[in-house]
């Protein structure tokens, strides 16, 4: 990682063209807006929302959230085209959820190459079902464990999106947390625990690492590039959907603020690595705004609240700076219909 050394002049004159945004905004600031912070940002590059646009987004609970609002305003999304048999899981494209730098950088790798895994992350559960290890899992197993023929099929008809990935225009990448479930034998990280009895019986398998700065940064950096020397754009966040659950021995609160810590370091280095890629705070937007910005699990984002997000989003990505009150002013009233 690069330290960031500035003359002295060079800051002055940049902090002097910084005048708008170099203090934190009190509650006066147009950048304070219904109760949250819209940092102004000066996007990378921009994208043509009234033409055909492919759009590609990796995550997990928080990037399917954004994909409903992507949706009705007509982006080509990919992962729209995932169907499971009703009853298999209870919002189809929770399939497709990633979370770790580790799952997400080898799915990009694999979908490019257009490279199967390895079928032994298919492993037994009970009952005649097979958990697949590269899902994540809820506590009613009926609705991820399927048939191994099941199995294999699902697992063809995610590989067979994630090929797509090689003609998208952008792709939206919302890293999530930092512990990290690993398959020795298989070589692969997973997304979810695996079986308590099929691991008791395969001792030495399966390892929890708790990735740090420099070993996030090397797994993601492989698969940036990737997309980078595709000429695919990259817009990075992080996602504020907190830790459901740790396994470290230190409070879930505490284990969560390590995970965006990480992670938001990895994804500023990303950012100064590749042209193509650019940050997008949805992560500073909504812990601004305190737990009010969230359900009563206080794990999952508003509805209005992820709406008005992806319309800041689009709006910055698809015009020239502009003023952030008017553009965040109109996404309010849109989604609370405030005049």
């Amino acid at each position: 990682m690069q330290f960031d050394l500035v003359e002295f002049r060079a800051v002055v004159e940049r902090n002097r063209a910084n005048r708008q945004n170099r203090n934190f905004p009190d509650r006066t600031d147009d950048r304070a807006v219904d109760g949250c912070l819209f940092p102004r940002i000066t996007p990378k590059f921009t994208l043509d929302f009234s033409k055909p646009l492919k759009v590609f987004t990796i995550g997990s609970c928080f990037a399917r959230n954004i994909e409903d609002v992507l949706l009705k305003r007509g982006v080509t999304l990919p992962t729209a085209a995932v169907r499971t048999p009703k009853g298999e899981m209870p919002h189809g494209r929770l399939v497709l959820n990633e979370f770790t730098p580790g799952t997400m950088a080898q799915r990009i790798q694999y979908g490019l190459n257009a490279q199967p895994f390895s079928l032994e992350s298919l492993v037994p559960s009970g009952d005649d079902r097979v958990a697949d290890l590269l899902l994540h899992g809820l506590t009613n197993k009926t609705k991820f464990d399927v048939s191994y023929e099941r199995g294999v099929e699902r697992r063809g008809q995610i590989d067979a999106i994630y090929r797509e990935l090689r003609t998208a225009d952008v792709v939206i990448l919302t890293l999530g947390f930092v512990e990290a479930w690993f398959d020795a034998h298989t070589n692969l990280y997973l997304n979810r625990v695996p079986p308590m009895h099929f691991a008791a019986r395969n001792p030495g398998r399966f390892h929890l690492v708790r990735l740090d700065v420099h070993q996030s940064l090397s797994l993601l950096d492989g698969a940036i590039r990737m997309l980078s020397d595709l000429s695919i754009k990259t817009i990075l966040t992080i996602s504020p959907v907190p830790l459901h659950t740790t396994f470290t021995p230190v409070d879930c609160v505490i284990a969560n603020e390590y995970s965006k810590s990480v992670l938001r370091v990895c994804a500023d280095e990303l950012c100064r690595r590749y042209d193509s890629v650019d940050y997008f705070p949805s992560y500073e937007i909504v812990r601004s705004g305190g737990l009010q910005n969230f359900v009563e699990d206080n794990v999952h984002v508003k509805e209005e609240v992820v709406a008005l997000i992806a319309d800041y989003m689009m709006s910055m990505y698809s015009m020239d700076a502009q003023d952030i009150s008017v553009l965040a002013a109109v996404s309010a009233e849109a989604v609370t219909g405030k005049s």
